[in-house]
């Protein structure tokens, strides 16, 4: 029982035939004085069926459609038209334009801040004791008035204590006048430090009263020289000096002793 061949086994034996005429005929044409005689074996291709027969078929059914002239119409419109620019696609969103202002905006004020601080002032310096038995004086002059101390003594004895607040009186009624507490001491000039501070401790026991009696702190000035200067023999070097500030350039005149 014979079976019919696929069309590539078709295909392959027409490939084979055609090989072996080709060959055949190259074999004549390289022998001299030979005549070339090509034979086709009809059968053979009888043989094949029908599958070269369709190929020619469609091929032929193609060249029917096909147009030379309008081909070669296209293929000079191709040639002179020229080509088109191409537009990239455009974007989802759309550019967003750039907004200026008419005016530029008005410029912040800025308010303050109402904040109330409470001002407390410092606590006043404890208020000195008078002793009694205290030794000292007080001299007054148009210029100063001078508190004199016991050698290595700060005690305030009652006179001393009336001449300071009576002092603050006369302040408050000269409000823009200050006072210079200038306190010295004795003591040795190989040890400077010891006079400072004792002439110190006098100077703050004075200010003390001035501001327990309504004077204010930024009135009075307060100045430990410690040893004087020039030592005067009728005066013993432990005294403080209170002057006025609108008193201190004027001449002294001589001092009234109080006991």
């Amino acid at each position: 029982m014979n079976f019919p061949l696929s069309p590539f086994s078709l295909l392959k034996k027409r490939n084979q035939l055609l090989l072996t005429s080709a060959f055949a005929s190259l074999v004549l044409l390289s022998t001299p004085n030979a005549i070339a005689q090509v034979s086709v074996n009809h059968s053979a291709l009888s043989n094949l069926g029908d599958g070269h027969k369709t190929k020619n078929k469609e091929a032929k059914k193609n060249n029917k459609h096909f147009d030379k002239k309008k081909y070669q119409k296209e293929k000079n419109t191709k040639k002179t038209t020229t080509p088109v620019e191409t537009k990239p696609p455009a974007s989802a969103k759309p550019a967003v334009s750039a907004t200026i202002p008419p005016a530029p905006p008005p410029v912040p004020v800025f308010k303050d801040a109402n904040i109330v601080v409470p001002l407390h002032p410092p606590a006043p310096p404890e208020m000195p004791k008078v002793i009694k038995e205290a030794k000292g004086e007080v001299r007054a002059t148009t210029k100063h008035t001078l508190l004199i101390f016991d050698q290595n003594s700060v005690d305030l004895n009652e006179s001393m204590m009336k001449a300071i607040m009576d002092y603050a009186n006369m302040l408050k009624q000269r409000p823009e006048s200050t006072v210079y507490l200038n306190a010295y001491s004795h003591g040795n000039a190989d040890d400077l430090s010891t006079p400072r501070r004792m002439a110190l401790n006098r100077g703050l026991a004075i200010r003390a009263v001035l501001i327990n009696q309504g004077i204010p702190s930024t009135r009075i000035y307060l100045l430990a020289k410690g040893i004087p200067e020039a030592q005067d023999k009728d005066l013993s070097a432990d005294h403080v000096e209170m002057i006025r500030s609108d008193l201190a350039n004027k001449p002294e005149k001589p001092a009234q002793h109080r006991q």
